[in-house]
């Protein structure tokens, strides 16, 4: 993710960046915090992993809950420390720098469909997440909206072209099923996915909102403000939802984390207030 957004100010107002939290916040930050609120134990752990500039990371902490943020991208991780989004580290999804069962809850949101081995990095979280924790995702559906709208609006049609042309590649976007049957391989329990997709007027707000981004007659986060989403099955643009950590023998709870994949990693220690 560093070398598609290090170029960008995470929290410039006139940024493309801002833009990502204006659009898919207002969703999934509540979606979050009222799942953490009901399966986080008093004094939880969480990680962001993927966290880039701190819009999650920055809202969970705000709302009284012990955050750690990773992101592969250095400029992300300064960007996050100064917003207040709680103690940030720089390390890779597929190689985390922490030790096994050290969190009660991961967040990974629109991360999977950017990194090479998803596989890789669902391992990992099933590493340094402790047995019977929850993990919070959200990422693009691969539909033909999402094509629609991600990569031909997006990326390529140059009247509303506002990302880069390499940013998502449809092909490597994620169906719940495939996510799913990844998890599963990982001893979790998938308990909900919530599909959104655009609102009812959303497809002429997508349209009106890219074009004028394109000619700076609003900005990246007047833009994400405009294009609105809702939970709903039909047409899905993308989705969100949240699975459990079980153990050997299917339970959430008594067995020791996932052993990891090979590969080096650098363990950080995180003193947690107490």
């Amino acid at each position: 993710m560093g070398s598609h957004f290090d170029r960008y100010d995470w929290w410039d107002p006139e940024g493309l960046l801002l833009g990502l939290h204006t659009l898919l916040d207002p969703l999934r930050v509540p979606y979050f915090r009222s799942t953490l609120e009901r399966v986080l134990p008093s004094g939880g752990r969480v990680l962001d992993v993927g966290c880039g500039g701190g819009f999650v990371s920055r809202e969970l902490t705000s709302a009284g809950f012990d955050v750690v943020g990773v992101d592969i991208s250095h400029a992300a991780v300064t960007a996050a420390g100064e917003v207040g989004a709680g103690m940030v580290v720089a390390g890779e999804g597929e190689h985390l720098p922490f030790g096994d069962g050290q969190f009660d809850a991961v967040v990974c949101t629109e991360v999977l469909e950017h990194v090479r081995t998803p596989a890789q990095v669902l391992s990992e979280i099933g590493r340094v997440l402790r047995v019977g924790g929850a993990l919070l995702f959200s990422t693009p559906h691969r539909t033909r909206l999402s094509r629609f709208v991600l990569i031909d609006l997006a990326q390529r049609f140059p009247p509303t072209r506002v990302l880069p042309a390499s940013l998502h590649e449809w092909d490597r976007l994620i169906r719940p099923d495939e996510l799913e049957r990844m998890l599963g391989r990982r001893r979790f329990r998938v308990e909900q996915t919530v599909d959104y997709t655009l609102a009812v007027d959303g497809m002429v707000g997508a349209v009106t909102a890219l074009a004028a981004l394109k000619r700076r007659r609003i900005s990246h986060a007047q833009a994400g403000e405009r294009i609105r989403l809702r939970a709903g099955p039909r047409l899905a643009l993308g989705y969100l939802g949240h699975a459990t950590l079980m153990d050997d023998g299917g339970r959430s709870g008594g067995a020791s984390a996932i052993p990891p994949e090979s590969g080096s990693r650098q363990s950080v220690s995180v003193d947690w207030p107490t």
